[in-house]
Parts: C-alpha cells; structure tokens; sequence
C-alpha cells in the first residue's frame, strides 16, 4: 500500500517561509490570504512532499485563539525533524548554501545514506535524504 504525508509547521511569517523554501528549489502549491490581506496558510512542495505553512494567529478573539496561539508558540518544532527524501539531494544542499540556510549537519554519507539537515527561519529541523538503494 502507498502511503504519503505532509506536515504542517505553524510560523511567525508565512511569506518569509515560502521565500525560504522556495530558495531550496520548493514550489508553492497553493496560498490562502487571511481578512487582513497578509498570506495565512501556504503549501510548498518538492517532488511528493509537501509542507503546509500556516500563520500563527496573533490578533484578538476567543479563548481558542489564545489557546491555539500558546500552544504553538513554545517551542516551534521542538524534538521534531521533519525528513524529506528526494534524489537530488545534492542540488538542494547547493541551493541551501547559496540561500545561506543555517545549516546544523553539513551533507555527507551516513550508514541509512546521504543527508544534510537544516533549521528554517523558524527554527524547524528539516533533514534532506536520499536513503541508501532508493532512486538509484
């Protein structure tokens, strides 16, 4: 059975994260703009992995907001690497260094296969792999 996924990381400025991604070689894959004219929620994708950007709400209303906003706010991501498999992982890693990512493990050869992991501009950890037998 095949199965995908998505992510979905909830950030400080959604069109900051999609100039970023899309500097790694992403394409947005749709946008969704918010009453007050400011992009809310955003997908980005690379081959068939997609992340979903969507803007931590900050203004007034309800408890649910103020709840949601809290719970999203502390940490960002914290414990959580996102994996995104691909075969170009080389181009991307270019890409990442041109972009001048910060980038926490340089590209290199594991014992599972080629990667390198970065930290987007909102602290997520995202690893580039392309697993050793895969895409060959």
């Amino acid at each position: 059975m095949k199965a995908e996924i998505s992510v979905m990381f909830n950030v400080h400025d959604v069109d900051r994260s999609v100039r970023f991604y899309r500097a790694l070689g992403f394409t947005t894959r749709w946008e969704w703009k918010g009453e007050d004219g400011k992009l809310s929620y955003a997908g980005v994708g690379i081959g068939g992995a997609v992340i979903a950007l969507g803007r931590i709400w900050t203004g007034e209303g309800g408890g649910e907001y103020r709840d949601y906003q809290k719970w999203v706010s502390t940490p960002l991501g914290a414990g959580v690497i996102v994996n995104v498999e691909l075969r170009n992982v080389e181009g991307v890693y270019a890409k990442a260094k041109k972009a001048r990512a910060t980038i926490e493990s340089r590209l290199r050869n594991w014992p599972y296969g080629k990667a390198f992991t970065i930290n987007d501009p909102d602290g997520y950890v995202v690893k580039f792999l392309r697993p050793k037998g895969e895409f060959a």
